[in-house]
Parts: structure tokens; C-alpha cells; sequence
């Protein structure tokens, strides 16, 4: 044999050789990868079960009231002494400052964008992890042994992606974390699948694709295929792009990603590398079986004489009040997606809510009313807006999936201090009737206090909601302090009359007007609704709240983005820092909720 040949023929050896350590590395990283992802779920599922022990063993004690042994005012809000250990105040301050410095701050990553620090370094700290996978035995970054690797590793996400994206996902169910919290890992995932799609694609275009590789076979015409969707619905799930166009956003990223997904599988596939992707489609298909259950169920499409319509009324010049009759229970907070054939484009075209009442039975049919503020932009919502204004209280063929969500338990808390603006009500609204009826019935709840603020432009606002909180506060017992603020930012002033509570419930008249604050002979003292004509000052609001609990203090918000922004920046002043915690203040847990506004 000649010097040449024997050349050509180790070479062919050694190159088979390198392809098939090559194959091996790759499958055992992406498994190394999996039990990584799979040992962090168990351990949240973990702290969750924890959590849940705790609660059972921890139980807040009912809270009877005894009229001759109620202690006075000056007595009742004396704040508690600080009794707790160096080390315990220690790990106080170092929660609070981790919680300022990665949950109250943020960063801009874009025009008109924003992420929270923490969101950030969990999405740089996903896709660091997947490149230390992809890049390490790889012979000094030789291509040959990454390239592959890249499209495996990014592959495998899809099935993670796509149960994300699901409102029946089983991380929820395991980790308590809501659907919606979830969705930074959703965004880390997905953007780690394109960025390693991507590379796969170019490292392989610049080895130069042997003959077996070229754009005449239909399993690399579909992987250019789905690449190129891939990066189509990247573009347009960018923020602004779904800010300005949300419905045009969903109704492509639907599309677009299920022909990746297919696309993706069929180009896998030749390289018998397809078993990473149809998991994805599973679950998919198994999300949509669940949600189409769901449906039938909740409203009970195999009865006729159900009424599956929902009644419609406009509250002032831009919001609606929807509201359906269904036997359902949910929690206060969570959301559930409607269905209005007769406003909708698309016959099945389903929009989230958030459900702005509790769930009480309406009679003997333990049937209850599911409740929906919303506000009129555009879109779906300004086509139901519309329809409001054309036929106000009409009645529209109407289903319900739901509810989702995982809302937090606010009874361990001393303080909750609920804050919304414009529609964001439908969140702390909720919240607020929960508590005061867990109250009114003796439930458990250290609760003692609650502080409603809402920010609204629009004075007419104030009929309909002043009616339901003084509902509200007629069933409150003297043990819970409930004070309801509601701010006015607009133009349209004087505000209009307020309903009283019934004149035994009034302990104490007011009838002085200060600083733009209206008061009410006919409101007890404890719960006067306050009105006010301006926006809320948060750092004061909180610094005050915060000062004078008597434990810990929940603070909630829902509104838009810049009112979620000032009170994660006003509890990262002195109130909530290390040198408060020092000092003995109670600890802070913040709840937020975004609405597009």
C-alpha cells in the first residue's frame, strides 16, 4: 500500500473515529443538561412542599372580639418591640438588600424597554450554563465537535418551551409559581434555543456543507424553513413590537412557532435526532385537550338550558364591566381567558382577565358571578367597548376558560397595602373583598390593616366602585382597619357623591376638606374613603404604612409598568433597606401585577 493511500485511509479512520466520540459527548451533555434542569424543579417542588408543612403547623389563630376588653387606639397601633436575635436581623438585611438589588431594579434593554436585574441575570446566567455545555470538550473550539451539539442542546428546549407557554404546564403545579412568573424562564429558554439554532446553522455553512448537505434535499429545505420562522417570531415578540401590535404578536407566534416545530422535526428527523422535538407537539396537543375540557365544562355546553352569555355594561367612557354567571370556584386574583364570538375576529379567539370578584353563590344554584373590568384600547377591547356603548347592559354569547393563576395568600400578613391604577383594580379589588370577608366570617388571618389606593383619570369611576366598597366595608368587624383611597389624576372634577354606610356603623363625623381629601359625616373614622385629586405619593405612602405595622406587610400592585416601577423604587429607599431592617422595621413582600395601559 502506498504512502498516499495509507494517508487517505487513517485519515478516513480517524474522522470516523471523531464522529463517534463526537455523537456520544453530545447525547450525554444534553442528558447532563436535563438532570441539571430536572435536580432545580425538585428543588423548588421541595420549598414548596416545605412551605406548605409550615403553613399547616403554623396556622394563624381565629380572632374573636370581646367589646369590654378592646384595647384603646393609642394602645392597638403602639408598635411592638424588636425582640429578634443579631443573627436573625442579619439575615433580615441581607434578604432585603438581595430583594432590592435584583427584584426592585431595572435595567434598559431596548427602546421603550425594561427587564428587571433579576429577570436579566437569570436569562444571561441560562444561556452562560448552556454555553459551558456546548463549548466544553469541544478540542480547543474545533466546529466539527460543537456544531451539532448547538442544534441538539437547542432542540431539547423546545419541549420546555412549549409546556411553558401552556396555561396546564406541571412546573406550576410542582413549584407553586405562577404561569406568569414562569414566563422568564419561557423567554430564557427560547431565546437559548435561537441563539444555538443559529449557531448550528452558521458553524455549518462556514465548514462548507458536503453534497449529502445541499439545498436539493426537502430535509434541509425545511431546516432553512424553520429557521427562518424561528427568527421571524423572535423579531416580533420583541416588547415594543407586542406592545404596539399584542394581537398581531399572538396570532404569529402561534403560527410561525408551530411551523418551526414541524419544520424542525422533519429536518431532525434524517439525522435520527427527531425524538428531541415531538415531545413538543405532545404537549402541546395535550395543553389544548385540557383547555378545550376545561371549556366544555365551565360552560356546560351539553345543556341547553344553561345561558352561556355574558352581560355587558359600560362603567364610564372607556370601561366595561362583564359578567358571567358560571359554576366555577377560583382565587381571588387569578385570571381566566374569555371568549366572545360575536366581538371577536376569530371564532375562538380567547383574551385574559384578570376576575374582579370573589367567588360567592348566587343562590340555591351555587352558581356565582365571574366578573371582568376592562378597559377599552384597541382591538378586541375596543370592539367590546363598542358594543357597550351601542347596547349598554346587553347580553353577548360568551365562554369561559379558567381560572389560571397563582395569587399570593396575603392572611399571614399584618399590613397589605393594595395599590392599582386604571384597570389594574380588577387585581387588588378582589384581594380587598377576600379579606374583609375572611374577616366577617372569623376565618384565620392576621390581617389588621389594609390600605386600597387606586389611581384613576376618570371621576365617573367613582359611583360604581364606592358602592362596592362600602359594601364591602359594612361586613368588616371592628378588628380590621380598612382605608380605601382613591386618587383622581384627571381633569373632570368635582368628584360626584359618594354612597354612606348605614348611620350605625358612623362613629365619628368629619366634615372638613383638606389638602383636596373629601370626607363623609355618614363614614366611620377607621375606613372614611378618602378622594383625592392628584397622584398617590408612594414613597410616603409606604414609608408610613411600613413604619407603623405591627408585622409583616404585604404591598400589591397592578397598573402599569411606570406605577410598578415607583413603588420598587420607592421601597428601595431607606424604608426598606438594610439600615431599616437594622433598626427593627417589619419585613416587606411585594406582589406585583403589570397591565398593559
Amino acid at each position: 500500500m502506498s504512502s498516499a493511500s495509507h494517508s487517505t485511509s487513517t485519515s478516513t479512520s480517524s474522522s470516523a473515529a471523531d464522529r463517534a466520540i463526537r455523537n456520544q459527548k453530545q447525547i450525554a451533555h444534553v442528558k447532563q443538561l436535563w438532570w441539571f434542569l430536572a435536580s432545580v424543579i425538585a428543588f423548588f417542588t421541595l420549598v414548596r412542599f416545605g412551605r406548605y408543612l409550615w403553613s399547616k403547623l403554623t396556622k394563624v389563630p381565629k380572632r374573636t372580639v370581646d367589646p369590654a376588653k378592646e384595647k384603646t387606639d393609642e394602645e392597638t397601633c403602639k408598635p411592638p418591640q424588636d425582640i429578634s436575635s443579631p443573627l436573625h436581623r442579619t439575615l433580615s438585611t441581607l434578604t432585603t438588600g438581595f430583594r432590592i438589588a435584583f427584584f426592585r431594579f431595572s435595567v434598559p434593554v431596548g427602546p421603550g424597554s425594561t427587564m428587571r436585574l433579576s429577570e436579566l441575570n437569570f436569562i444571561l446566567i441560562y444561556i452562560s450554563a448552556h454555553l459551558i455545555w456546548l463549548l466544553v470538550d469541544t478540542r480547543d473550539l474545533t466546529a466539527m465537535m460543537y456544531q451539532d451539539r448547538a442544534a441538539l442542546l437547542g432542540s431539547s428546549q423546545l419541549p420546555l418551551i412549549v409546556a411553558l407557554a401552556g396555561k396546564n404546564n406541571v412546573l406550576s403545579w410542582l413549584t407553586g409559581v405562577s404561569h406568569e412568573k414562569l414566563n422568564v424562564l419561557h423567554r430564557a429558554a427560547a431565546r437559548t434555543n435561537f441563539v444555538f439554532v443559529w449557531i448550528h446553522a452558521l458553524t455549518r455553512y462556514v465548514s462548507v456543507l458536503p453534497p449529502q448537505f445541499d439545498f436539493t434535499h426537502d430535509w434541509m429545505r425545511s431546516g432553512a424553513v424553520g429557521l427562518a420562522s424561528l427568527t421571524i417570531a423572535v423579531i416580533l415578540s420583541l416588547q415594543p413590537i407586542r406592545h404596539v401590535a399584542f394581537e398581531f404578536f399572538l396570532v404569529t407566534h402561534i403560527v410561525l412557532v408551530f411551523i418551526y416545530i414541524v419544520a424542525g422535526y422533519y429536518h431532525a428527523r434524517e439525522q435520527h435526532m427527531g425524538f428531541y422535538i415531538w415531545p413538543a407537539l405532545l404537549i402541546w396537543g395535550f395543553d389544548r385537550a385540557l383547555r378545550l375540557g376545561r371549556l366544555v365544562w365551565n360552560n356546560k355546553m351539553w345543556s341547553p338550558a344553561h345561558p352561556g352569555d355574558a352581560l355587558v355594561e359600560l362603567l364610564s367612557e372607556d370601561t366595561i364591566r362583564l359578567t358571567l354567571r358560571r359554576r366555577i370556584s377560583w382565587t381571588p386574583g387569578q385570571h381566566a381567558y374569555v371568549i366572545l364570538p360575536s366581538v371577536s375576529k376569530l371564532p375562538f379567539e380567547a383574551h385574559p382577565f384578570t376576575i374582579a370578584s370573589i367567588p360567592e353563590t348566587c343562590g340555591e344554584s351555587k352558581e356565582r358571578d365571574v366578573v371582568f373590568i376592562v378597559r377599552g384600547r384597541s382591538g378586541f377591547t375596543q370592539r367590546l367597548r363598542d358594543q357597550a356603548t351601542k347596547s349598554h347592559g346587553s347580553r353577548v354569547p360568551a365562554f369561559l376558560d379558567g381560572p389560571y393563576g397563582c395569587p399570593p395568600d396575603l392572611r399571614r400578613f399584618s399590613t397589605c397595602v393594595l395599590i392599582a391604577g386604571g384597570s389594574g383594580i380588577s387585581y387588588t379589588l378582589p384581594l380587598l373583598l377576600n379579606l374583609v370577608r375572611l374577616n366577617a366570617l372569623g376565618e384565620n388571618s392576621a390581617v389588621k390593616r389594609i390600605v386600597f389606593v387606586w389611581a384613576v383619570r376618570d371621576a365617573a369611576h367613582i359611583e360604581w366602585i364606592s358602592k362596592t366598597l362600602m359594601q364591602a366595608l359594612g361586613r368588616a368587624t371592628p378588628t380590621l382597619n380598612v382605608e380605601p383611597r382613591i386618587y383622581i389624576t384627571g381633569n373632570k372634577y368635582p368628584i360626584p357623591e359618594v354612597p354612606s354606610l348605614p348611620m350605625q356603623r358612623a362613629s365619628t363625623s368629619s366634615s372638613s376638606i383638606e389638602k383636596g381629601e373629601i370626607s363623609h359625616a355618614e363614614l366611620p373614622l377607621y375606613s372614611a374613603l378618602k378622594l383625592i385629586h392628584g397622584r398617590p405619593s408612594m414613597k410616603k405612602l409606604l414609608s408610613e404604612e411600613i413604619a407603623s405595622a405591627l408585622g409583616p406587610v404585604s404591598v400589591g400592585v397592578a397598573g402599569p409598568s411606570n406605577m410598578s416601577e415607583s413603588v420598587r423604587k420607592a421601597l428601595s429607599t431607606d424604608m426598606a433597606g438594610p439600615s431599616a431592617v437594622l433598626k427593627g422595621s417589619q419585613p416587606v413582600t411585594l406582589h406585583v401585577e403589570t397591565f398593559g395601559m
